[in-house]
């Protein structure tokens, strides 16, 4: 372990962010959920452990924002013994009298995400976990002890400017952009104990060539191929991004390093997947490209599965042999299961069926086709997608500024239009996140929903139980006798429960949808899609 005088540098993150959620990525969304009244021993046994550590103590596997920070202070001159990337369990072996500053990378520090603030305020029992995490290693001993210097950077460090709460949290700078270019002077200015400012916006894009390689593995073998989208959907903040496609050579060094430190599993991060190495500005798919980086990626030894992070809809309806030819590339290599059939997946966003809330908040998302063809699009590329095994986990957004009666009854109906196709749907919220073109509209709030929302938020619920179930036999148990016991008695009961408490706390419709839910998973009558 390093000695009582701590490592000049330490690099961390909240615990929800520093997990694998059982190597399942999408359960992280869970970290937006609300704690309730679960002990948090069992959260963080059961639902976010710890990352493995190595044999000094240090973290295994970190998020890959940590990782990409901990490269840009290698390149510039600091030596590894000065830099250590910690879970927060193990902080007092790394903090100390030596320590100069405490780097802090979040994604969302006070619940205000989308997941966050549409299910902690749905499901009640106070705060998201993510917050209470980030809570608690804001105030970690150690830090009060030594006093290093707090700088906190991420993708959610906008709430902490928003909500104006660096004093009370101790935070000497908040970092709000993509950070490569400005951190050497960063942390230079902060290791030789010099004032900060108190945030730093970054209004620049670096370019590849200035974003570094990563030294050492990241949380789900997570690699960069591209960042930023360019697609300029007004609610969303990497879409105003510019894209960069990073060049090969460069993915396939990360794909090195997270292979020869441990991972199995290579994580493609993206907005999407089917657009790398765009050479036009139309949005036209680059299908030699993206076929090609698969076939990289996937053929390098020790890779057992590759697993892309987004995708949008368009290129797929433009292109179907080329959705064709990626299943034949990742089923192969797939990480998820249906009913025992491989199958591959990729978040996407559908967001609403409105034809006018498509042409005015996110014109550039049916490209190269037009606003007025999105409610034929969607469901063409959802068959063809469950055509070639992929299931798409897909957002929609509830309460986006202007959104009438009228456009939530085209979001209903594009969504029954769906119903024969295999897809899980996250309704969210509309939260106007920092430097998204909306950021001074007011969010969508649940106890102003009218009825025509909730129906739609619960509609999509119902949908993904049905869709869904027979993952619940062998998440439950694969013993017959303690299964039924599960879904004829435990599941009727806590159904009853859920159906009182919530029915009282947001009204009939959601009682009624609870209801409909708890007798999807205890009849073994119902017919699965």
């Amino acid at each position: 372990m390093p000695s009582k005088q701590g490592v000049k540098i330490v690099l961390t993150a909240s615990a929800t962010e520093m997990s694998e959620f059982g190597n399942t990525q999408f359960f992280a969304f869970a970290g937006g959920f609300p704690k309730g009244p679960i002990p948090s021993w069992l959260l963080t046994k059961r639902l976010y452990p710890q990352v493995e550590s190595n044999c000094d103590g240090s973290a295994k596997y970190a998020p890959y924002g940590l990782r990409k920070v901990e490269a840009v202070l290698l390149k510039n001159g600091f030596a590894e013994s000065d830099v250590a990337v910690v879970h927060p369990c193990n902080l007092d072996a790394f903090v100390g009298l030596s320590t100069k500053v405490v780097a802090v990378s979040t994604m969302d520090p006070l619940g205000m995400g989308y997941v966050s603030k549409t299910y902690s305020s749905l499901i009640g029992g106070g705060e998201p976990m993510n917050s209470i995490e980030f809570r608690n290693l804001m105030k970690h001993e150690s830090f009060q002890r030594y006093k290093p210097k707090i700088i906190v950077g991420g993708a959610g460090a906008w709430q902490l400017k928003h909500k104006n709460v660096m004093e009370s949290y101790e935070i000497d700078c908040v970092v709000i952009g993509e950070s490569e270019t400005i951190l050497p002077e960063l942390f230079t200015k902060a290791v030789n104990e010099e004032n900060l400012p108190k945030v730093v916006h970054v209004n620049r894009s670096p370019t590849c060539k200035e974003i570094p390689t990563i030294k050492h593995a990241s949380i789900h073998g997570c690699v960069e191929i591209s960042r930023g989208c360019g697609r300029n959907c007004q609610f969303c903040t990497p879409t105003m991004q510019k894209r960069r496609d990073f060049p090969l050579d460069k993915i396939m060094k990360e794909v090195e390093i997270n292979i020869a430190e441990g991972a199995e599993m290579i994580t493609l991060g993206t907005e999407d997947i089917f657009l790398y190495n765009v050479k036009n500005s139309g949005f036209i798919p680059n299908k030699k490209a993206v076929l090609g980086l698969l076939r990289k990626v996937t053929s390098y030894p020790g890779v057992k599965a590759v697993q892309a992070a987004h995708m949008s809809l368009a290129p797929v309806v433009y292109d179907p042999s080329m959705i064709k030819e990626t299943s034949e590339i990742l089923i192969e290599h797939n990480w998820y299961y249906y009913r025992g059939k491989p199958i591959v997946t990729a978040e996407t966003g559908i967001e609403t069926g409105s034809t006018r809330l498509i042409r005015k908040y996110m014109a550039g998302k049916p490209l190269p086709f037009k606003p007025e063809d999105w409610k034929e699009l969607v469901p063409q590329a959802f068959a063809i997608l469950n055509d070639n095994d992929w299931y798409p986990l897909a957002t929609l957004i509830i309460g986006l500024p202007d959104e009438t009666e009228d456009d939530v009854i085209e979001t209903l109906e594009l969504i029954d239009n769906l119903r024969d196709y295999k897809a899980f749907f996250v309704p969210l919220l509309f939260v106007p996140l920092e430097k998204c073109l909306l950021d001074d509209r007011n969010g969508a709030e649940l106890d102003s929903l009218s009825e025509l929302r909730w129906k739609l938020l619960t509609e999509c619920w119902e949908y993904n139980v049905r869709v869904w179930r027979p993952f619940i036999p062998e998440r439950l148990s694969r013993n017959p006798l303690i299964y039924n016991t599960i879904t004829k008695f435990v599941v009727p009961s806590i159904g009853l429960a859920a159906g009182l408490y919530y029915g009282t706390k947001h009204g009939k419709i959601v009682k009624n949808s609870i209801g409909n839910l708890t007798r999807y998973i205890e009849t073994e009558r119902y017919n699965v899609i």
